[in-house]
């Protein structure tokens, strides 16, 4: 008896994990389906915010190969990606913008998306538009003093200083993508 009720166990154990393997297969698909439904979305408009198709598709294309080289995924990017573009000329200056956001990120803590945001605000309005930089030490990283006003091209200067080529936290991100949930990244970043 024992033996038979063990046996009958064992089988509802298997049934239930195959169940919760599909359930886990079906989200799963369902996730990247989804993903691909925004990214194509994205490259949509980023031909109408560039104001051309080549030069839209070029953006995607460089967001792409960003993506495949950093710890965030695709998705966290491209939801940043759309407010960078607004605050970018053309293909090359988004992916300055990209790695700009990528290194701010890993340096704040902040998400991509997020720093993204803050960014763009910075970017548009000056660095006091960005309450966030002020609250997780970036404006003071950069410099910038409380009760001084700055213009949005003194504001680019500063980050690009820092977070750009030659800057000391140029390859924030790109070290981040040495790391455990880096590598895991890149790595759903290409499957998708």
């Amino acid at each position: 008896s024992t033996s038979k009720l063990q046996s009958g166990f064992s089988g509802l154990t298997s049934k239930i994990i195959a169940a919760g393997t599909a359930i886990g297969t079906a989200f799963g698909i369902k996730s990247i389906l989804r993903v691909g439904a925004d990214v194509e979305r994205l490259q949509l408009r980023f031909q109408f915010l560039f104001r051309s198709v080549d030069e839209g598709t070029e953006a995607f294309r460089t967001l792409v190969r960003f993506a495949g080289e950093v710890p965030f995924t695709l998705e966290e990017i491209q939801r940043g990606a759309a407010n960078l573009a607004v605050v970018s000329k053309n293909a090359e200056e988004l992916g300055e913008n990209l790695k700009l956001v990528g290194n701010i990120a890993a340096v704040s803590g902040l998400d991509f998306q997020t720093a993204a945001e803050q960014l763009q605000r910075s970017f548009s309005s000056g660095i006091a538009a960005s309450e966030l930089f002020r609250e997780r030490g970036v404006k003071a990283l950069l410099g910038f003093q409380d009760g001084v006003s700055f213009t949005v091209e003194e504001t680019r200067k500063k980050f690009q200083e820092a977070f750009g080529p030659g800057g000391p936290y140029e390859k924030a991100a790109f070290a981040l993508a040495s790391t455990f949930d880096g590598v895991l990244s890149i790595l759903q970043d290409k499957l998708l």
